[in-house]
């Protein structure tokens, strides 16, 4: 006989983390764009080649690199500001708000760096 809820174990994607933490980087005053490395850059242009028709309505994750391991989430953000903003307080509210929004959407610890590769002129 079994009683009580059956246990559930659910394990999160690097892929379900980076675009939860695009989503909410793009949104922090001062963020003017993501940045992808030459790798991300590299395979989605291959991508597009090889899928023409693939739906692209899935959240783009281009500047961020996302590794779970066990109940943590590494998270790597590459991206660009504008002159006035102050990069560390940027980067600072970049951490702090992808942090919340990947924990409060998936359960996980987050730990964000932020890389600011370029500052925009105007």
């Amino acid at each position: 006989m079994v009683t009580g809820t059956p246990k559930v174990r659910v394990r999160v994607g690097d892929a379900v983390v980076a675009r939860v933490a695009a989503h909410r980087a793009r949104r922090v005053p001062g963020v003017v764009a993501l940045r992808a490395d030459l790798t991300q850059a590299l395979l989605g242009l291959a991508d597009s080649v090889l899928h023409p028709d693939r739906d692209t309505g899935a959240l783009p994750a281009d500047g961020v690199h996302a590794a779970v391991q066990d109940h943590t989430a590494e998270i790597t953000i590459t991206l660009a500001t504008r002159l006035g903003h102050n990069c560390r307080d940027v980067a600072q509210a970049v951490q702090r708000e992808v942090a919340a929004e990947v924990a409060a959407y998936t359960g996980l610890d987050a730990v964000v760096r932020v890389v600011v590769a370029e500052v925009l002129l105007d």
